[in-house]
């Protein structure tokens, strides 16, 4: 059995997820924004937008949990980094195994893409990021119209370790989920700009994962695909780091 309990990686998980919980409230308290917008009829399937005026682009994010886990409000400590560079934010919400299967986290999230899509907020501009199990959601739906760039943080591509943990007893997946699921084994075509990143100091399954999928895309012929695994950086610094001196 291969290791995915990233609370391994940190001494103080608890209080990290404490901290994103308590940094992501003062956010709501402190800017304006539309909270939980439905986008499908499914309980968990909304959004909340944070506008930036006379911008021309908009990140979409997509929060993991090992997609049984976590909620959109406690990632909200991202929007500052975000409007402070000129951009609006989207956080965006799916139902959770076991109650949902995989493959309808994946029609959720394309359903989201497509009714931003149709808002007179939308921008021309519209980077989709992904953490974790919320990279896995993203690259599945990499070659959406609406989107122009892709930044797939610490991310899972290849499901068949995971049906070898104790994260498939909520996830149930099939050999045939796997297949049709894992970003690692679909040969989508995509000119659009991808990163790919991880932190130097996370899981080492998690470092093949990004290393692995990166491979893949690279033989797909995306040109405009890049990797890094960034020094001094874990599974969870990896969100402040990124929006904080990569985003553009």
């Amino acid at each position: 059995m291969r290791k995915y309990d990233n609370a391994t990686t940190v001494a103080n998980e608890g209080e990290i997820l404490a901290s994103f919980q308590y940094r992501s409230l003062l956010s709501y308290q402190t800017y304006h924004h539309i909270k939980d917008i439905k986008y499908g009829s499914q309980n968990r399937s909304t959004m909340d937008f944070f506008p930036c005026e006379h911008t021309n682009k908009t990140v979409i994010f997509i929060h993991g949990g090992y997609w049984q886990w976590c909620d959109k409000s406690d990632f909200a400590f991202i929007v500052p980094y975000i409007l402070a560079k000129g951009a609006q934010c989207v956080l965006l919400e799916y139902d959770l195994a076991p109650q949902s299967h995989i493959s309808e986290m994946i029609m959720q999230i394309q359903k989201a893409l497509d009714f931003i899509a149709k808002q007179n907020w939308k921008t021309n501009e519209v980077q989709l990021v992904g953490h974790s199990a919320g990279a896995h959601l993203a690259a599945v739906c990499l070659n959406h119209p609406l989107l122009s760039e892709l930044a797939l943080l610490s991310g899972i591509y290849d499901l068949s370790p995971i049906k070898e943990t104790h994260l498939n007893h909520a996830l149930n997946l099939s050999e045939e989920d796997i297949l049709k699921y894992s970003p690692i084994y679909q040969k989508q075509q995509t000119d659009i700009p991808c990163r790919i990143l991880c932190g130097e100091l996370e899981l080492s399954e998690l470092q093949w994962q990004s290393q692995n999928y990166f491979e893949h895309r690279c033989s797909t012929g995306h040109e405009l695909v890049s990797f890094e695994t960034i020094s001094g950086v874990n599974h969870y610094s990896i969100l402040d780091y990124y929006f904080k001196y990569i985003f553009k």
